[in-house]
């Protein structure tokens, strides 16, 4: 039979996410090994990989973009032998189960199965270049492990795991009345081992019984340039480990970035103030900034005006694709207090301002003032 995942589940490439699953659990009750008449273990996990596969839509893109062949080429297979990387599948298998075996079954099933870890989060706090520039950060995380001591059984090792006597290992009670409409028998979860079929006589002291322990750890983690306040990044198989074999959970790590005394970011940007003095603005003046990649020299042109912003193209935040932003500098004027102020200046401004002055030279004596004072530097 053809690999093609489309073909393997019977759908079209437009099928809806519901046609998609009701085939797939059709097709699973059908080649799930445990079905004696048409069971085929081998057919099982192709129809699991693909239903893995198309019922994502990032990995059903990149299937649909590259085909089968360059799909697998690539090395996009999930899992080997089976074990595919996917909470969703093991939900889905679920239900088959309850469908093939019983709600009872598939409870016990459930217990027995591959079960995924849980996923986990953390926040991780970074400087502000940190942020702009990326790079390694160890970060340390507290994630549940399976109890090496009684390979996650949560029994004493010496003891191990005991079939329950109350149900005989099936996970299940029957109990049969006679009506008069029959003999009635009610099938119901064991009460003694809640339906896994096995007890545990002696609790494993390493885990106090629960199969799994708790493991501080240092982990190397590669932040991105660029990254923002409140991003989120995902390290598969790092949360907490799965039970009987299953994968572990992902690692969340959401990122919060520190202010900086004198930046501020708008996406790729970096902006900034500063403060110049009403004579530099007149007269002109050049400045050393600093920015993110260095120092860089700055002409303010006479006669800036209040509020000017100057743009350093690609002086902003810089990603591996080649996009940057810009730094931008936002020049505030500083208007001094009049007793800060020359008499001889403030002469000259109340010559400018008045109403009744003639100039007949078409000269401003507050502009000669400045001119005079700029031929003296």
């Amino acid at each position: 039979m053809t690999e093609d995942f489309y073909a393997l589940l019977g759908v079209e490439r437009n099928c809806s996410l519901a046609d998609l699953k009701q085939n797939y659990k059709r097709l699973a009750r059908q080649y799930h090994p445990d079905n004696k008449e048409t069971g085929d273990e081998n057919m099982f996990k192709k129809i699991g990989e693909a239903y893995t596969v198309l019922s994502d839509p990032q990995k059903k893109a990149v299937y649909d973009r590259v085909g089968h062949e360059g799909y697998a080429q690539g090395g996009a297979r999930y899992g080997g032998g089976g074990a595919y990387n996917s909470a969703e599948m093991f939900g889905d298998l679920h239900d088959v189960f309850e469908t093939l075996f019983g709600s009872s079954g598939g409870r016990r099933s459930r217990r027995n199965m591959r079960e995924r870890g849980s996923d986990q989060q953390i926040v991780l706090e970074l400087e502000f270049l940190e942020a702009a520039f990326g790079g390694l950060k160890t970060i340390k995380i507290n994630r549940l492990i399976n109890c090496t001591a009684c390979s996650g059984t949560g029994a004493d090792p010496t003891v191990g795991v005991k079939t329950c006597t109350t149900c005989q290992g099936s996970g299940e009670v029957k109990r049969v009345t006679q009506s008069f409409l029959g003999t009635i028998t009610q099938v119901s979860t064991c009460p003694t081992c809640s339906g896994s079929g096995t007890i545990i006589p002696s609790p494993c002291k390493s885990c106090s019984g629960k199969g799994q322990i708790r493991q501080a750890s240092d982990l190397e983690l590669k932040i991105p340039k660029g990254v923002e306040e409140g991003s989120r990044l995902v390290w598969s198989q790092k949360g907490n480990e799965g039970r009987n074999g299953g994968p572990a959970g992902d690692l969340y790590i959401l990122l919060q970035v520190k202010p900086h005394a004198r930046f501020k970011r708008d996406k790729l940007d970096i902006h900034e103030e500063i403060n110049i003095s009403v004579w530099q603005a007149i007269l002109g003046h050049n400045l050393e900034i600093e920015t993110i990649h260095g120092s860089q020299a700055v002409e303010l042109k006479a006669g800036l005006q209040p509020n000017t912003v100057i743009s350093l193209s690609s002086y902003g935040i810089r990603l591996d694709n080649g996009q940057s932003g810009n730094h931008l500098l936002k020049v505030n004027v500083q208007i001094p207090h009049k007793k800060d102020v020359p008499k001889e200046l403030l002469d000259l401004m109340k010559q400018e301002t008045d109403p009744e002055k003639e100039d007949k030279n078409n000269s401003s004596p507050f502009a000669n003032f400045f001119r005079r004072n700029k031929d003296k530097e």
